[in-house]
């Protein structure tokens, strides 16, 4: 962003001429001031870790000149509560347990429980665990809403967030997956398959849509 990349040279103007004893205490002020015009215009999130001379949650107060003063937003809670509700909206509703069995996980299949603790660098994915939520996104159930519910939901995040995440659609297995039965059911739409394909055969662990998150870090 424009802001970052100037932040050095504004604050060099900041300081010019300023007394040695006082440079400390004006680069904390106008840390904090660009802190805040950032996160009000929205280019910056409010949630963020600061770190003053390396120190992590040192008050900016506390500076030694030159510095640094850092902060490392994080974005991993404005995006994720923006994909759930964007995948809940577009969810069909029956009995409502499609729309409440939406989840996100971290590979290897811990599911997340405190957004804030993801790190930065981490890959996130969100699922729905239902058994028939393949059929519900491939459309191969007659539902009240189309088919490519995740798809839907990819285009949304990379809409606002494509600056700072990439997202793809994929099939995952998940942990205890229900494993098909293998009983074939033609799909409604033109061109519906006519026969079972090797992976929904009878014995095969069902692979679910996801959608998958990571942060653009360089």
């Amino acid at each position: 962003m424009a802001r970052i990349s100037t932040f050095a040279r504004d604050l060099q103007l900041a300081t010019a001429g300023i007394a040695p004893e006082n440079i400390a205490r004006e680069l904390a002020a106008f840390a904090k001031r660009e802190l805040l015009k950032a996160i009000h215009e929205g280019e910056a999130s409010d949630q963020y870790d600061r770190y003053v001379n390396g120190r992590l949650g040192a008050p900016e107060e506390s500076v030694q000149p030159p510095g640094p003063i850092l902060y490392v937003f994080k974005y991993w809670r404005e995006i994720v509560e923006f994909a759930l509700d964007t995948l809940i909206e577009r969810s069909p509703e029956k009995s409502g347990r499609y729309k409440q069995s939406w989840f996100v996980m971290l590979p290897g299949g811990g599911r997340v429980q405190d957004i804030d603790a993801i790190p930065i660098n981490a890959t996130v994915i969100i699922c729905n665990d239902q058994p028939y939520s393949r059929k519900i996104d491939v459309g191969h159930m007659r539902m009240s809403v189309p088919p490519g519910v995740v798809e839907d939901g990819r285009k949304a995040v990379l809409s606002r967030y494509g600056n700072i995440v990439t997202a793809k659609r994929t099939m995952i297995p998940l942990p205890n997956g229900y494993v098909l039965k293998g009983r074939f059911r033609r799909g409604y739409r033109t061109y519906a398959r006519k026969k079972l394909r090797k992976d929904t055969q009878a014995g095969a662990q069902m692979t679910y849509p996801a959608l998958v998150l990571s942060m653009k870090v360089s």
